[in-house]
């Protein structure tokens, strides 16, 4: 799931502000459709669907709201409280909104008119849709490796004694280095790297263009005792184009935001905002970086790439 938060230009002078959503140019999808939802008890969730081919733009014009998203590889959260904010929806793309403030009013722009036969509606059939799309034997495994599962993605490259349990899923074009585990729960997006000497346990999402350092250490149970195991593991999340360094832990059930960057050998203890770079033991927050990984001077601009990020990132 690429990255789907989306920053619309305002127009405004002393009369007020004005925003301009215009087809193929700041929305990605001619619009057939737009509707709006407004009065709802903040105490009823909404969605629980996904779409075969529909794309949707959802922007909160007043208020507020939280919407999840689940592309059956990451699941990510976002918090739509802002005109100028939107996230795109994409295709078979599983999604829910909750906590709507008393004022929202959430704007919704469809790149096609309603038709059921679209919707999945049952969360198992789309994660049983998503497995089937996946399936793929056009990669490359070492004879040396143990490959137990058929759900991964194009051109994918597994080393050298690595074992990839029969549940796992893993994406297009990703490398997957020697002495390396994934067990089955575990699911990881396109274009993954994961260095050698990683053990990815049950409850982990990853999601696209991530890069794994070598030996870093994800943890799935927060009061692990010898033959004793929980009913779930704990899920932790390293959404697209985040990067860990050489052996940092990961504790169980954190999120790692977009473009996060972890420094090598650090200890992740709480939730990453996207675009944060973080190192130490435990992990403390040391600036902001760039999508090509470069820190962010104090004006909140790259110095190699020259892009301006002060609308993007999260203030901490």
């Amino acid at each position: 799931m690429e990255n789907s938060n989306m920053k619309f230009q305002v127009i405004g002078d002393e009369r007020g502000s004005l925003i301009s959503l215009e087809a193929i140019k700041n929305i990605p999808f001619n619009i057939k459709r737009v509707y709006y939802i407004y009065n709802v008890d903040p105490k009823l969730p909404r969605g629980f669907h996904a779409h075969l081919e529909l794309q949707q733009v959802l922007v909160c014009v007043s208020g507020s709201c939280k919407v999840i998203l689940d592309d059956g590889h990451v699941k990510s959260e976002h918090i739509l409280n802002e005109p100028d904010q939107g996230i795109l929806v994409d295709k078979m793309v599983w999604h829910e909104m909750h906590n709507f403030s008393e004022d929202c009013i959430l704007m919704v722009l469809a790149s096609d008119i309603y038709k059921e036969e679209d919707y999945i509606r049952n969360f198992d059939d789309f994660r049983t849709s998503i497995k089937g799309k996946s399936i793929s034997n056009n990669y490359f495994s070492h004879e040396k490796s143990l490959v137990e599962t058929n759900n991964i993605g194009e051109n994918t490259k597994i080393w050298a004694y690595t074992h990839v349990f029969p549940g796992a899923e893993i994406g297009e074009n990703c490398n997957i280095n020697d002495h390396t585990l994934i067990e089955n729960d575990v699911v990881l997006g396109n274009n993954v790297t994961v260095k050698s000497g990683v053990h990815i346990w049950d409850g982990v999402r990853i999601g696209n263009n991530v890069f794994i350092g070598p030996s870093v250490v994800f943890t799935n149970d927060l009061n692990p005792r010898s033959k004793r195991y929980p009913e779930k593991f704990a899920q932790t999340i390293i959404n697209n184009y985040a990067s860990i360094g050489a052996n940092s832990t990961i504790v169980a059930g954190n999120i790692i935001g977009e473009y996060a960057m972890i420094g090598a050998g650090s200890v992740v203890t709480k939730d990453v905002p996207p675009y944060t770079l973080w190192y130490g033991n435990p992990a403390v927050f040391r600036g902001y970086v760039c999508e090509c990984g470069n820190k962010l001077n104090s004006q909140y601009i790259c110095q190699l790439c020259n892009k301006n990020f002060k609308d993007k990132i999260e203030f901490i």
